[in-house]
């Protein structure tokens, strides 16, 4: 897919991050679709290496499985039991009836829309899980032929370089959070090898008790510039939480292009507002 300067690319993370949709559903999917941004999907393994879309390890936040199901890691559990409860009636009433789907339904949905991109953040990084996960995964992008329509995230240098070799034609992303120092630290660590093999480097920007020059994010616009120089348009800004239209003004003028939001119909609209 060719970079449009003149196009602001956006994540919505969780497809809606619990805020504006039920997160990890299809109807976030498509919901993240529909903004004319590009949805996220959380990846895990079942007990019967089902790969589903979910982003706690386990179902009690966001599903009415009971207490004796939901509090156990989805990896002990087989896909027809976590299939029987209910993920969108916590969000909302009228989202009563969702389920945790399988990453293929995604998929299928994927493939009826090649002019659109799935981030895909794997969750399992156990020795014991990830093999199995990168295994399954592939079964699934190679049946559905979705390879050039995702992007794959985690927080992980070598993670993305297996994935990267394993499926050359997906593009990586390594998120970035922690500290400020810590996050710059990775940040510089990642440009000692060229950042090789990854598309884009994600940086998390958690906004502050209180701003500090009218900047309201914990990293500063320096830091903010230093990325911006060493990536370009390979650099996406996570602003996590709250945020505010002169905040996400500031960062287009300094020509930032990609950036993940929890939400996506608000954050769209101050697009629009300021010509994008």
């Amino acid at each position: 897919m060719i970079f449009d300067p003149e196009k602001i690319y956006w994540q919505s993370h969780r497809g809606g991050g619990g805020y504006e949709a039920p997160d990890n559903t299809l109807f976030s999917v498509k919901y993240g679709w529909s903004l004319g941004g590009t949805p996220e999907v959380d990846v895990r393994l079942t007990r019967d290496k089902k790969v589903i879309c979910l982003h706690d390890n386990t179902l009690a936040r966001t599903t009415d499985a009971p207490a004796q199901i939901g509090d156990l890691p989805v990896k002990e559990l087989d896909f027809s039991t976590i299939r029987q409860f209910d993920a969108g009636s916590k969000f909302s009433s009228a989202n009563a009836g969702e389920k945790v789907p399988e990453l293929r339904e995604v998929f299928a949905l994927l493939q009826q829309e090649p002019d659109k991109m799935l981030y895909a953040d794997i969750k399992n990084y156990d020795a014991e899980l990830f093999p199995v996960l990168l295994e399954e995964f592939g079964k699934l992008v190679d049946d559905y032929g979705v390879a050039s329509q995702i992007i794959v995230a985690n927080g992980y240098y070598e993670i993305n370089c297996q994935l990267k070799d394993a499926f050359p034609e997906i593009r990586t992303m390594q998120w970035i959070g922690y500290t400020p120092g810590e996050r710059m630290e990775s940040f510089r660590n990642l440009e000692k090898h060229d950042f090789a093999k990854l598309d884009l480097v994600q940086l998390h920007l958690y906004p502050l008790d209180e701003p500090v020059d009218h900047w309201m994010y914990d990293l500063p616009l320096a830091d903010i510039q230093y990325a911006l120089n060493a990536l370009g348009h390979k650099l996406e800004l996570f602003v996590v939480g709250a945020f505010t239209e002169d905040a996400i003004k500031t960062l287009l003028d300094m020509q930032v292009r990609r950036f993940a939001t929890d939400e996506p119909m608000r954050f769209s609209k101050i697009l629009r507002r300021n010509g994008y």
